[in-house]
């Protein structure tokens, strides 16, 4: 062995004792390879010196697994170092690589990067890799990095089955009830933060950060709940009320068209999750109930209002029954309603104790009973007349000497319009013409019926003809009634 080789196997020697030295204790060389920034990953030996950062997330329990965003715990990365990010990440990466000030205020730029997983990026930060330069530069910004960055990881899966309901129930009036009651609500709903569609990507990862992680170290998926769900609940309560009155869907009925609602109130609350940087894949209720007091009140009311409805439609029932038999009971007896009425004036009128007589109170209710209106005047006046007619008011003898002056045998047409004339009316009932005055025995006043030879009452011979006007007897060969001029046919 030479010389040279072995003087260098003892330099060698030399300088590994003097860095074994050095490196266990504490001085001038380990102040030089050793980081005094506490922010950054500690890399010991001259090796780690010179060593970068692997940065990535990788959460072995169930728990962290659950996150919805964390930001890596080590910060002020070397030049060079890897950034790696799963298939479910993202990665944001905030590097403050320009500083500066002017003469009116002090200012500075910051690089935001969004990285969408699977990727793996060798980080520029501005720090230099090897740690003695690093320590020197610090010593000239009080120990801290004057090129600051750090990392959050984003978990970009699907979060199902999140839960909410209102904590304070809304009152509104129920639209079908029309009376107050108090609604409660609750469902589930799932969001994710938007990773493949790189168009949005970015934007709605820095939204989040900014508007709902801030500067947390880490954020579950039960922080999210709590946040979303106070969010929510601005909106939830007035959208349901406004829902339910515009639909006019009731508290009793709501149960159907829980699946309606909750499709008209997620398109609302869509735009109002990107707000927060969040995509909203579904909402739900799972239920939308009232009180049990307030249920019970309505129940009652409805069963009095069908109870009214019921003895409603029954009275009706009865009283259809009960016309329906009255009117067969007319048909049968051959009389109308109005005419039932005019019975019943008549009979009033006739056992008013105020008369001098019965067959006053008789004849005043059949005057009552003949002008009853218009249209059943001339029938009701009929009946009357027959009825008087059927009625012997006088005694025997003078029955006997004078015929029933009220009875008529056959009706006559109006000499005047035509109009056919009741028996007994005296004027017509259309225009007013007198009525022909019957055919009478010469011999004993008896109306004559028409067409008889023969007096039935005395059988005096009857004349050939009678005046069609007056009634009175006409001789043979006349052109005029002697007795009222009218012309003879």
């Amino acid at each position: 062995m030479s010389s040279d080789a072995s003087g260098s196997k003892s330099l060698k020697a030399i300088i590994s004792r003097l860095f074994f030295y050095f490196s266990n204790r504490e001085g001038l060389f380990m102040g030089l390879f050793s980081s005094d920034n506490p922010k950054e990953k500690e890399h010991k030996g001259l090796i780690g010196s010179f060593s970068v950062d692997m940065i990535k997330w990788e959460p072995d329990e169930a728990r962290e697994a659950s996150l919805v965003a964390i930001k890596y715990p080590y910060e002020d990365f070397p030049n060079g170092s890897l950034l790696m990010v799963a298939p479910s990440q993202m990665a944001i990466f905030i590097n403050y690589v320009d500083a500066g000030s002017s003469t009116e205020q002090f200012g500075g730029n910051a690089q935001v990067a969004v990285f969408p997983g699977p990727c793996k990026i060798r980080l520029d930060t501005g720090e230099p890799r090897f740690a003695p330069f690093r320590n020197a530069s610090h010593k000239l910004t009080d120990g801290q990095a004057a090129f600051h960055s750090l990392v959050y990881f984003i978990n970009t899966t699907i979060m199902n089955e999140l839960k909410w309901g209102t904590q304070q129930p809304s009152v509104l009036m129920d639209p079908e009830e029309e009376v107050n009651i108090h609604v409660r609500a609750m469902g589930l709903f799932g969001a994710h933060i938007e990773q493949l569609d790189t168009s949005v990507s970015a934007v709605r990862a820095n939204t989040f950060i900014r508007k709902v992680m801030g500067t947390r170290a880490s954020f579950s998926q039960e922080e999210l709940i709590s946040f979303m769900r106070a969010k929510i609940l601005e909106y939830v309560p007035n959208l349901l009320t406004s829902t339910m009155i515009n639909k006019g869907i009731g508290i009793l009925k709501i149960g159907a068209h829980l699946t309606e609602f909750s499709q008209i109130i997620q398109e609302k609350l869509v735009g109002y999750f990107e707000e927060f940087g969040l995509t909203l894949d579904n909402f739900s209720f799972t239920n939308i109930n009232a009180p049990d007091d307030d249920l019970e009140a309505i129940n009652q009311m409805k069963i009095q209002r069908k109870r009214y409805q019921l003895e409603a439609e029954g009275n009706a029932m009865k009283m259809d029954i009960e016309s329906a038999a009255m009117a067969r009971k007319r048909e049968r007896e051959g009389y109308s309603y109005q005419q039932e009425q005019a019975f019943g004036v008549m009979g009033t009128a006739a056992a008013n104790e105020g008369t001098a007589s019965p067959f006053m109170g008789v004849g005043m209710g059949l005057g009552m009973g003949a002008g009853l209106g218009g249209a059943m005047g001339m029938g009701m006046g009929s009946i009357a007349r027959e009825t008087m007619g059927s009625m012997n008011l006088m005694s025997p003898l003078q029955q006997t000497q004078q015929p029933a002056q009220g009875a008529s045998f056959a009706s006559v047409r109006c000499s005047n319009c035509g109009e056919q004339i009741a028996p007994g009316d005296a004027f017509c009932a259309k225009c007013g013409t007198p009525a022909p005055k019957a055919q009478v025995c010469k011999n004993c006043g008896r109306e004559l019926k028409p067409g008889a030879m023969f007096c039935t009452g005395c059988g005096t011979k009857v004349a050939v003809s009678f005046c069609s006007k007056c009634g009175a007897e006409t001789e043979p060969g006349e052109k005029f009634c002697s007795k009222c001029g009218n012309p003879l046919e």
